[in-house]
């Protein structure tokens, strides 16, 4: 049971990870994204990559078809 839980975690991060941002990075536009450590979700001010949300003991995951990243696992 537990190796089908963590086949789904990693099948999710995998899903939802096409490309990663660091905070403070810069950006044009607006967005969303997961940071490098998978640790928070970032969004895009129109001029860098900044904190909108810190994951805390989960970590953010994009699955396809979502409007924005989000924490879990």
């Amino acid at each position: 049971m537990q190796l089908l839980h963590l086949i789904s975690a990693m099948a999710t991060l995998v899903a939802s990870v096409q490309g990663t941002v660091f905070l403070g990075q810069s950006c044009k536009g607006s967005g969303y994204d997961c940071t490098d450590d998978f640790n928070s979700v970032a969004v895009c001010n129109g001029r860098q990559w900044v904190l909108s949300a810190q994951c805390g003991r989960a970590c953010c995951v994009w699955p396809g078809g979502d409007p924005a990243p989000w924490c879990r696992c």
